[in-house]
């Protein structure tokens, strides 16, 4: 990962491989927790539980329990941007490198790669509904408790800026006017989309409805169109 998104833990580190492995799966424990039952459900004999360690591996770990939910939150943040979000970018970078120039020639072949684009974002989409949906939950989870407790809100920037980074590339290479307020505008709608479709089963999800709700707002950012 790069400096720029780099995220610190706060917890105690952990010195050996063994002790290492030993923390991850204490966080990868709390994670589970705040995929079922939210942020409030993660508690030190919880998450030991999960775990599957003695209640003092946590303690050992993590003195306060704001501290073991930052910690489990970027450890979420670092998988998600390296595991998820970053090749779902590279699929869509791909698509418009390949296509940027004809979208500025006939309006016609704009509207159709508008929709292959579209098509392509939606169907990176239901992948990550049907394969990554505990990711999905994780985001929206940590996305409110970020409200509330301050301490999340250092990993909560780093990995929101990261999401709209991609989102601001994927905007210049489009060719869109002021992309950084494009891909604000973006992002809104993405998270939109997916929060209507974590509220329902995977095979309910409105995909007509997220494909005109998406090229709406991707054709309504380029210019002279």
């Amino acid at each position: 990962m790069s400096d720029e998104s780099a995220i610190n833990y706060r917890g105690r580190k952990a010195a050996r491989a063994r002790s290492e492995q030993r923390r991850r799966a204490i966080l990868e424990a709390a994670l589970r927790i705040v995929v079922s039952e939210g942020v409030r459900g993660v508690r030190h004999r919880a998450v030991a539980k999960e775990a599957g360690v003695p209640l003092s591996a946590t303690t050992y770990y993590f003195d306060d329990i704001s501290d073991l939910i930052a910690d489990t939150f970027t450890l979420f943040a670092e998988s998600a941007m390296s595991d998820v979000v970053d090749p779902i970018y590279q699929h869509v970078g791909d698509f418009v490198n390949q296509h940027k120039d004809a979208m500025h020639t006939d309006p016609e072949l704009l509207d159709q790669l508008l929709d292959r684009l579209t098509a392509l974002i939606i169907s990176l989409l239901q992948m990550e509904l049907r394969d990554k949906r505990d990711h999905m939950l994780a985001e929206q989870a940590f996305m409110h408790e970020c409200l509330r407790d301050p301490r999340l809100r250092e990993v909560a920037r780093t990995y929101f800026d990261h999401l709209l980074e991609k989102l601001v590339q994927l905007c210049r290479l489009i060719g869109v006017d002021e992309p950084e307020i494009a891909g604000e505008v973006l992002m809104g709608t993405v998270f939109r989309i997916e929060q209507e479709a974590l509220m329902v089963p995977v095979d309910q999800f409105n995909i007509q409805k997220a494909h005109k709700m998406l090229k709406r707002q991707l054709k309504s950012l380029i210019p002279d169109n």
